[in-house]
């Protein structure tokens, strides 16, 4: 069946060869095969074009239109290979098919490119591209620019700063990093920067670097550098942070390395002083106020050590920092143009001060100015003039000035740097400017005072010090060791090193020395026996011993009694024991929450207090504890316990059962170096049952001023429906006298003047009453009230009685408060009144005065009459409190205990100074402000 169907695709008898219809003629049928072959071959190159330009161009887009392309041009210069061929095969079949694949390679195509077009059009054009691609080559230019300043500030940066890819090849360092490692730049490039990091540091340095990019973390880690040529060695702090690529995947590293070596030194003579100064106490008596004394002097000793050690620390720290350097820029001429902001913050100078300013005018020192110029001009041997010309002398020079210098802050104090100068260039190589790099060395300065004098006191101590051999002997001992132990150094030459250890700590001591064979060093606490059999505490460092040609031969000791430190541990551990029961056993709650409000401590009273247990309350937030209303005030006192403020408060907090339970919280925050809240301490006190009793005296304070309120108004009621039968009486018993009055006998008339007079004394009572009852409530606002107009109506409403009595009355100017000017007329009125009744047989003499006093106003009402008994002078003030009978003075005894309720409504106190014939004076006190405007 296949041959059949290959039969008749390739079937030629019965078709005429296409020759037949250009007649066979030569030059017809010749331009069809050189026109169709021609076509052929371009078609067939079309395609190899574009696969060799795909094949080239991996990130072409479209590529699969690409590839339909060449099948259809391909396709399409086969038609025209057949066109040739049916010229003298008429395989009209093949042909035909040919032309169906073409043509369903030709709808294909075309349907696809449909979809591409508008992405097609979508691609930047090429105006567009050479718009871009210009922007980019700006773009370039400014990067390359900023690269240059940067490449500056690289180079002349006191760190070394390096670059590597993600798996550590070194791509770029700086001259300070080759500086430091002893390498050059060729040398460290790639993994070349291994070599010279030192043996024993380098498969730490190894592990931390790729355990730092597994973790995708900022690698830090403290390490040293050995010269490869003069095997010196050097401390460096390396740290680097990774550049992190679209992906999530780091991509590179950027770090930098600062020098440690100085500070390490530093250290290490610190930690042998240290150990030196500790050996100098060398024996404790029985007596205990003695031996506390001595504890006392070590523990100030201590701390002096550790507060050197924390500013040595914190100089460390300002060294890493870049931060801590002043960086100041200048032109050439020495106008200041940049000013970084550890500049502002070390010198006090905002940027405004400064740019556009010499630098010698403003921060330095002039007598150190012209110092340096004399020194300069000693070692060039050219005049130096004092100024600017000081700073740039060796810069200009192709030499980097670093001198310490005195720094002058705006407020006049100073501080000594480290300056660097170096010369800043243009891209032709002329100097436009220089940098001054200012590190501020107080700290270091401080240091090096405290180093030189420590080293003069290690050089006046004694230190305990052995040289044991291999087998554990010792070689050589110096007076301090052996005394330490009982013995002369001779006696000690040949001991074994074990017969002066304690038994018990033997094996550990053998562990120890195995410990030191594999790392060279090692410290160990142990006891020590004495000569004599007694034992004692020292601290051992066992460090391995080595011949002229590094073979190893023993080790040396260095031994520091810690008896003292060993009985301050054990009373530390004890006080802290007794701290602990104190706290737990405390009645009163403990409540320590960190800065985000969580309880990271509870005592037992605490928990027992909200019916939780105490680790049912550790990291749980303050506000679980409190309803709503309460967790906003808690909120606003956590953010004055993050200011560092401490306060006392009333909290409501809530119980395990739900219950309210209303606490008394004094409160005090920890804070850190930097002002940072750490943790906040709460005492905090039950005061559920005094809120209780606060609220019963609250209820009981209502119902008493209901009460009063209910009084007052019977008062009012009762005294003014007295007023009518009273008056009635009274009436009817005047008309009665005025009629019979002489018609009756003298006992009638008599009578009736006694109930005349009791009524009109009822009357008076009663009204008395009534102006009492109505001080409270028919009182008036406080207002501002002018005490010379109450004093003149206060006169006026007397001037009868005062006329009678021919009364002198003086007065002082008085002064306006806050008051109720009317019951101020009655006060003075009152006063006044009972001045001129209760007077001798002369004329009634009386001064009304006002002083400040404090911050109130002090008035006085003096007169010349009868005086009063110092023993009733509190009586007078009791209302219907007489000291005379109603036949030698008239009144109700109400009048007094009328003006002490008005003094005590305007906040005063009211009394009286007196003695029997000698006169009185009343005294009464308004506050100078006064902005009560209640009712009472």
């Amino acid at each position: 069946m296949l041959w059949n169907f290959l039969n008749n695709l390739l079937f030629t008898g019965k078709y005429i060869p296409h020759g037949h219809c250009y007649l066979w003629q030569r030059d017809l049928v010749g331009l069809h095969i050189v026109s169709d072959s021609l076509i052929a071959f371009a078609y067939y190159s079309i395609p190899l074009s574009l696969l060799y330009v795909v094949h080239q161009r991996q990130d072409l887009p479209f590529r699969n239109i690409f590839w339909l392309f060449g099948a259809f041009i391909i396709s399409c210069g086969t038609t025209h290979v057949m066109a040739v061929w049916t010229l003298w095969y008429p395989v009209y079949w093949l042909f035909g098919i040919l032309k169906l694949i073409t043509a369903a390679i030709s709808a294909y195509t075309a349907f696809i490119l449909i979809p591409l077009i508008p992405q097609a059009l979508a691609l930047p054009s090429p105006t567009q591209l050479e718009i871009i691609n210009h922007r980019l080559q700006i773009e370039i230019a400014e990067r390359r620019k900023s690269e240059a300043r940067y490449q500056i500030l690289t180079e002349v940066s006191p760190v070394g700063i390096f670059y590597t890819d993600a798996l550590g090849n070194c791509l770029y360092v700086n001259e300070r990093w080759c500086q430091i490692a002893g390498i050059t730049c060729e040398e460290a490039f790639g993994t070349g920067w291994v070599k010279s990091i030192h043996a024993d540091d380098r498969q730490r340095v190894f592990s931390e670097w790729y355990r730092a990019a597994q973790e995708k973390l900022p690698f830090k880690s403290e390490y040293r550098f050995q010269n490869l040529d003069n095997d010196s060695v050097r401390w460096v702090f390396g740290q680097a942070v990774g550049q992190i690529d679209e992906n999530g995947e780091v991509k590179g590293y950027v770090g930098t390395i600062t020098d440690l070596t100085e500070r390490k030194q530093i250290e290490e003579e610190n930690r042998l002083l240290n150990e030196s100064l500790e050996r100098r106490v060398t024996q404790r008596t029985n007596e205990i106020e003695i031996a506390n004394q001595q504890l006392q002097i070590e523990i100030a000793e201590r701390q002096q050590i550790s507060t050197a050690l924390l500013e040595l620390t914190q100089l460390q720290k300002a060294i890493l920092n870049s931060a801590n350097y002043t960086i100041i820029s200048t032109d050439a001429d020495g106008v200041i143009k940049t000013f970084n902001r550890a500049a502002q913050q070390l010198l006090g100078y905002s940027v405004e001060e400064v740019v556009g300013k010499l630098t010698p005018a403003i921060i330095h020192d002039p007598v150190e100015v012209e110092q340096r110029a004399e020194v300069l001009s000693q070692e060039l041997g050219v005049k130096i003039e004092p100024g600017f010309e000081v700073f740039v002398t060796l810069p200009i020079r192709g030499i980097a000035d670093e001198n310490e210098w005195t720094y002058i802050r705006k407020d006049g104090s100073g501080f000594p740097v480290l300056l660097s100068v170096t010369a800043l260039y243009d891209s032709e190589g002329n100097i436009n400017g220089f940098l001054g790099i200012g590190q501020d060395i107080t700290a270091r300065k401080q240091a090096e005072k405290e180093v030189r004098e420590l080293n003069t006191a290690m050089q006046n101590a004694v230190e305990g010090i052995g040289r044991l051999d291999i087998e554990g002997r010792y070689l050589s001992v110096n007076r301090a060791y052996a005394h330490k132990f009982g013995y002369e150094p001779e006696e000690m030459i040949g001991m074994a090193g074990k017969q002066i250890v304690h038994p018990d700590d033997v094996e550990m001591l053998m562990l120890a020395e195995r410990e030191m064979l594999i790392s060279g060093k090692v410290e160990v606490e142990a006891r020590g026996v004495r000569k004599d059999g007694l034992f004692f505490y020292n601290q051992i460092t066992m460090v391995k011993a080595y011949d002229e040609q590094g073979i190893f031969n023993g080790h040396h000791c260095f031994m520091k009694d810690i008896t003292e430190r060993k009985l301050t541990e054990r009373a530390l551990q004890e006080s802290e024991f007794r701290y602990r029961q104190i706290v737990e056993l405390a009645e009163e709650g403990i409540w320590v929450i960190d800065s985000n409000a969580r309880t990271t401590y509870v005592n037992h009273a605490m928990a027992r207090m909200l019916g939780y247990t105490e680790s049912e309350m550790l990291g749980r937030r303050i506000f679980d504890f409190m309803d709503e209303q309460e967790q906003q005030l808690t909120s606003q006192y956590m953010e004055r316990r993050k200011q560092g403020i401490s306060e006392k408060h009333e909290s409501k907090l809530k119980s395990k059962d739900g219950k309210d339970v209303w606490t008394y919280i004094s409160t005090s925050p920890v804070m850190d170096e930097l002002g940072c809240m750490l943790s906040s301490c709460a005492l905090v006190y039950n005061i559920t049952d005094r809120k209780e009793v606060e609220q019963q005296m609250l209820q009981i304070t209502e119902d008493l001023k209901r009460s009063n309120e209910e009084l007052e108004q019977f008062a009012y009621v009762a005294s003014h429906d007295l007023q009518e039968p009273l008056r009635a009486v009274t009436s009817y018993t005047q008309l009665l006298a005025q009629r019979y009055q002489g018609n009756l006998d003298a006992k009638a008339d008599k009578y009736i003047n006694h109930i005349v007079d009791g009524a009109s004394r009822m009357q008076q009572l009663i009204n008395d009453l009534l102006a009492y009852s109505r001080l409270g409530s028919r009182a008036q606002e406080f207002e501002i009230a002018d005490c010379n107009a109450a004093v003149e109506q206060s006169l006026c409403n007397l001037q009868i009685a005062i006329a009678e009595k021919q009364a002198v009355i003086t007065k002082d100017v008085m002064p306006t408060v806050m008051g109720d000017e009317f019951q101020l007329v009655q006060l003075f009125q009152n006063l006044i009144g009972n001045a001129i009744k209760f007077c001798r047989e002369d004329v009634p003499i009386i001064h009304i005065a006002a002083i400040i006093q404090d911050d109130e106003w002090l008035f006085s009402v003096r007169d010349n009459g009868i005086g009063i008994d110092p023993e009733y002078a509190d009586r007078i003030f009791i209302i219907f409190g007489r000291l005379h009978s109603r036949r030698e003075y008239l009144g109700t005894g109400i009048g007094l205990a009328i003006c002490k309720r008005i003094v005590e409504r305007h906040g005063g106190r009211i009394w009286v100074e007196s003695w029997p014939e000698e006169g009185a004076t009343f005294y009464f006190t308004i506050p100078i402000v006064n902005s009560c405007n209640i009712k009472i």
